[in-house]
C-alpha cells in the first residue's frame, strides 16, 4: 500500500484535495469515482508519480493530433457513439482507419487505458498536446452526466468552427502579404541592381538634377551598399522580438497593447471573446458549472490578456457575481454579449445564448474581413504603382533635360 494526494471535482463543481492509501493509481481513482468524484490528479505523496498499472503502455506516445485531425476523431466519435457503439470499440474502429501513424498510436494508446477502466476524459490526460484542458473538462462533464455522446457532437461543432475561422483569417492574410512581398522584391531589386547603373550617368550630369533624382541617388547609395546589414538587423530584430515574447510578463504587456489598439484591438478582443464564449457554451451545455467552465475556457482565447481578464470573471464568480457581472466587469467583453448572457441566466438558457452571441461575433468579424480586404488589396496595388511611377519618374527627368540640352 502506498500514500496518494489526490485533486477530485465533486458533482457541485467543486474542488476536493485530499490523501488516500491504495495499491496503485487505478485503485485511487476507482474509489473517487465510487464516492461521485471526479479525478483531476492522483501523485504519491511527495510528489513521486504513481506506479503504472500492469496493463498501461510502457514509455509515453510521440507526436500529437493536429487541429483538423482532433475535429475528424471527434466527429467520427460522436458518431459511433450515438450509434450505441462502446467507446472501447468506437475506439478500435477509428485507430484501425486512421492514415496517420502517430493518430494511430494515440487511438490506440486511448483504448488500452478504456480497456484497463480508466475513463476517456482521463485517457485524455495522457495526451495533453492531443486534447486541451477545455476539451477534457467538457468530456468529463459529458461522461458524468451521461451525455457523452451530444457532448462529443457539439466539441466537433467547435472545432468546425475554430477551424473555419482560422482558415478565413489566413485566407485574408495570404493575399495582401503576397502582394506586399512581391511589392518590396521588386523594389528592392530596383534599388540594388539596376539604379546603381544609371547613377554613374546622372553623376556625370553637369546640369542641376531633379529633388526626386537625388533623393532616389540617397536611396539606393545606402541599399546598394548596406543592404546585407540592413537584411541582418532585420533577421536581428525578429529573432529578438521572438525571443522577448518568450518572457511571460513581455508577452503579456504586449497583448495587453494589442487588446488597447485603436483599430485592430477592437477585432482581437472579438475574435478573442467569440473563442472564449463559445467554450463556455460548450462547456456549460455539457453539464459543467459556470466557474469550472469559465476556469478551463481560459486557454480557448490566444491573447494573454484575455485570459488574465477570465481569470478575474472566475473569480468574482466565485464571490458569488453572475457571469455577466463579471463579464462586463473585464472591459474587453461587447456589451451585446453581456446582454445575451444576462437574458441566459434568466431564462435558463445560457448555453444557447452564448452559442448565439459567439456566431453574432463571428458574423461580425467576417464582415471585417471582408471590408478590410476590399481596402487593403487596391490600396497595395497603388502604393506599389506610386512607388514604380516614382521611380521611372526620378530615371525619366534627367534624361528628359538631357534631351532638351541636346536640341537646345
Amino acid at each position: 500500500m502506498a500514500r496518494f494526494s489526490y485533486l477530485a471535482i465533486d458533482p457541485d463543481g467543486r474542488e476536493r484535495r485530499g490523501g488516500m492509501d491504495a495499491s496503485d493509481e487505478s485503485a485511487v481513482r476507482t474509489a473517487l469515482q465510487d464516492k461521485k468524484l471526479y479525478p483531476v490528479e492522483v501523485a504519491l505523496s511527495g510528489g513521486r508519480a504513481a506506479p503504472k498499472v500492469a496493463n498501461e503502455p510502457r514509455g509515453p506516445v510521440r507526436g500529437a493530433l493536429r487541429h483538423k485531425d482532433r475535429m475528424l476523431v471527434t466527429r467520427q466519435l460522436a458518431t459511433l457513439i450515438g450509434a450505441a457503439v462502446s467507446v472501447d470499440e468506437a475506439l478500435g474502429i477509428l485507430a484501425a482507419q486512421q492514415e496517420s501513424a502517430t493518430v494511430r498510436r494515440i487511438l490506440a494508446d486511448m483504448r488500452a487505458g478504456i480497456q484497463e477502466g480508466m475513463r476517456l476524459a482521463d485517457v485524455m490526460g495522457r495526451h495533453k498536446s492531443s486534447f486541451p484542458n477545455a476539451y477534457r473538462a467538457a468530456i468529463a462533464g459529458g461522461e458524468r452526466s451521461g451525455n457523452l455522446g451530444p457532448v462529443l457532437n457539439r466539441l466537433a461543432n467547435y472545432l468546425q468552427r475554430e477551424q473555419g475561422l482560422h482558415a478565413k483569417i489566413t485566407t485574408a492574410l495570404v493575399y495582401p502579404i503576397a502582394l506586399s512581398l512581391v511589392a518590396i522584391t521588386v523594389v528592392g531589386c530596383l534599388m540594388i541592381f539596376v539604379i546603381p547603373t544609371l547613377i554613374e550617368q546622372f553623376r556625370s550630369f553637369h546640369g542641376q538634377l531633379p529633388f526626386i533624382t537625388n533623393v532616389l541617388i540617397v536611396v539606393s547609395d545606402i541599399l546598394s551598399r548596406f543592404w546585407p546589414l540592413i537584411l541582418l538587423t532585420i533577421c536581428g530584430a525578429v529573432i529578438a522580438a521572438r525571443t522577448a515574447l518568450r518572457q511571460p510578463h513581455i508577452h503579456l504587456a504586449w497583448d495587453a497593447a494589442l487588446l488597447r489598439a485603436p483599430l485592430l484591438g477592437r477585432w482581437i478582443r472579438i475574435v478573442s471573446c467569440s473563442r472564449f464564449v463559445r467554450s463556455v457554451a460548450t462547456l456549460t451545455a455539457s453539464g459543467l458549472p459556470v466557474l469550472e467552465a469559465v476556469r478551463a475556457s481560459r486557454d480557448a482565447a490566444s491573447n494573454r490578456a484575455f485570459a488574465r481578464a477570465a481569470d478575474q470573471m472566475a473569480a468574482r464568480i466565485q464571490e458569488g457575481e453572475p457571469f455577466s457581472h463579471a463579464m462586463r466587469q473585464s472591459g474587453y467583453v461587447p456589451p451585446m454579449v453581456i446582454y445575451m448572457t444576462v437574458g441566459g441566466e434568466n431564462s435558463g438558457e445560457l448555453p444557447d445564448m452564448l452559442e448565439k452571441a459567439s456566431d453574432h461575433l463571428d458574423q461580425e468579424f467576417e464582415g471585417f474581413i471582408q471590408t478590410a480586404l476590399s481596402l487593403i488589396e487596391p490600396a497595395i496595388i497603388i502604393l506599389m504603382g506610386a512607388m514604380v511611377a516614382g521611380i521611372v519618374l526620378a530615371i525619366m527627368l534627367p534624361i528628359l533635360q538631357l534631351n532638351q540640352l541636346a536640341a537646345g
